[in-house]
């Protein structure tokens, strides 16, 4: 459970320092394009990092801890499944920020790449304070 929660911290409060911090910096030019790249590769690999520790330690806690009729009926089951749509959700949105973010070509400005990954960070954001809610309620 410790694993389980400290990688989930790590990525929820990455992804609100991205969107926070790094984006609103590349966007008013304090960031060069290779210093946006090299946040984006770090923080995309405690991402793969998160998803792979959160799915194989999540998938254990939710097999030691409910069965599949308890995960549907009743009130912690209901968010357990939440917080695996949610999880599954912020991947998906975060791949494609980075998308944004990195995939562009070498010639485009930091300021354009933050831009147009904006969007994507601000509802990862979003998603992440959904994600620290229902793990609260939890």
């Amino acid at each position: 459970m410790t694993i389980h929660t400290v990688f989930a911290a790590l990525w929820t409060g990455g992804t609100l320092v991205i969107a926070g911090a790094v984006i609103p910096a590349a966007r008013s030019e304090l960031l060069s394009a290779e210093a946006l790249t090299l946040i984006a590769r770090r923080f995309w690999h405690l991402t793969g990092a998160s998803v792979l520790l959160l799915l194989f330690s999540g998938g254990h806690l939710a097999g030691t801890l409910y069965t599949a009729e308890s995960l549907q009926t009743t009130g912690r089951g209901n968010l357990v499944l939440a917080m695996v749509g949610l999880w599954l959700v912020l991947a998906v949105v975060l791949f494609f920020g980075f998308r944004r973010l990195t995939g562009s070509p070498s010639e485009t400005s930091a300021v354009a790449a933050a831009t147009q990954a904006r969007p994507w960070f601000l509802g990862a954001s979003g998603v992440s304070i959904a994600l620290l809610v229902v793990a609260g309620l939890l």
